[in-house]
């Protein structure tokens, strides 16, 4: 691979994930409300279902992911972003036709088997890019990320209130499509595989996930993806208590305002990066969001509350860029897929449980509770970082081998 080869697959998986993550998204603002087409189901009941479907796709994701990890280290990374793509696309279809809240509970689950989009890209984008090169590849995919669930929940919406919410999911099966044929044909990747003895296996895997680089890294990813995730069952409820009128745009809006500031954010975390101790960044971006998290809930109209909760998203990318950055630098190229695997079940574990503790704390004590709770999470998790993962400046990665998170002499 030549020495652009790299910009070159950055910036087409930087756009075909765009694209595919913001349609992922298009179902965040009214999934409740369409659980409540399912059934007679009340607020705190659809809250609920929400959190099952959530958690069951991202339990799912939990226990697959570390696989896949392996099966890219064995065989390429691009094979895994077709079988994300093209596995996505046609449960999508699938999941329009639901008849009932099991089938779609069934669907979700199966949803996190085939997921991992963005693991499987970081992967790919990690093992081309240059070392020094890390932190600003990593800032352009979370801005994928940001942008297209930025752009999403709002498109989502308006198209839910406009052809209904089933419609929305054979929307969600194109895209995809669309997107595993613009990686089959566009992208390209010098695979070389390792040696036998270095083939990646399970015993491997386990031994990378608790290593002492590794580890305190997992936790932190699984507790900072808990937080946000509780959110998504209470959003749209929350908009709906307040204004019942165009509750899932209204609801895109909300999570979209959020996204477009996140953006910007990632792009200032992702330059900011070589400048900056990179486990400094993701202290400040944890204890920042989780402060940022309180305003919402004091929110008295549709208005306040959308404004409040994008401002939420002024320190998310002090807090993703790095904590990706920390990911892909602590390992070989070798061991990048096993690597984003890890990082993708971590995130998946709190994926999983993040909806499933906010719908179950919102049906019994209310849909406010969720909010200082999450604030909670993002604090705690910000002063763990500070205790368990040593700080180092990008700087000083001079080649290939230096290893970030190896203490400096």
């Amino acid at each position: 691979m030549d020495s652009n080869s790299w910009r070159r697959n950055l910036y087409i998986i930087f756009a075909v994930e765009f694209l595919v993550l913001m349609s992922f998204s298009f179902a965040n603002p009214f999934m409740p409300m369409f659980i409540q087409t399912m059934g007679h189901f009340t607020d705190r009941q659809a809250a609920f279902w929400t959190g099952v479907a959530s958690a069951v796709s991202g339990l799912c994701m939990f226990i697959t992911a570390p696989i896949w990890g392996i099966i890219a280290d064995r065989w390429g990374r691009k094979p895994m972003v077709l079988r994300a793509m093209f596995g996505i696309a046609a449960i999508a279809a699938l999941t329009a036709l639901a008849p009932n809240i099991y089938w779609l509970i069934i669907l979700r689950g199966i949803t996190g088997l085939f997921s991992g989009s963005m693991a499987a890209a970081s992967a790919m984008v990690a093992s081309s890019t240059p070392r020094d090169k890390i932190t600003f590849a990593m800032g352009i995919l979370m801005v994928a990320s940001f942008g297209g669930t930025a752009f999403g929940p709002l498109i989502g919406g308006v198209m839910a209130d406009a052809i209904g919410y089933r419609a929305v999911f054979y929307v969600i099966g194109t895209v995809y499509f669309i997107g595993g044929l613009s990686i089959l044909l566009l992208t390209h990747e010098n695979f070389v595989p390792v040696p036998k003895s270095e083939l990646p296996s399970f015993r491997k895997l386990w031994g990378l996930a608790k290593s002492k680089a590794i580890a305190p890294l997992l936790v932190v990813l699984c507790v900072l993806a808990i937080g946000p995730s509780m959110m998504n069952p209470i959003i749209p409820l929350f908009v709906q208590e307040l204004s019942s009128r165009s509750a899932a745009s209204a609801s895109g809006l909300a999570m979209s305002l959020m996204g477009g500031v996140a953006v910007i954010s990632s792009l200032v975390a992702g330059r900011a990066g070589s400048r900056i101790d990179l486990k400094t960044m993701l202290f400040w971006g944890c204890i920042g969001t989780g402060i940022l998290y309180l305003p919402p809930v004091f929110a008295t109209s549709v208005f306040w509350f959308i404004l409040l909760m994008a401002l939420r998203g002024i320190f998310n990318g002090g807090v993703i860029v790095p904590s990706n950055s920390l990911v892909a630098l602590s390992v070989s190229r070798n061991e990048q897929g096993m690597a984003y695997g890890l990082q993708q079940s971590a995130n998946s574990l709190g994926n999983g449980l993040g909806p499933l503790l906010g719908g179950a704390l919102a049906s019994v004590f209310g849909l406010k509770i969720v909010f200082p709770i999450s604030a909670g999470l993002f604090i705690i998790a910000g002063f763990a970082v500070m205790k368990f993962l040593p700080g180092r400046d990008l700087r000083q990665i001079e080649s290939e081998g230096v290893d970030l998170l190896k203490p400096t002499d």
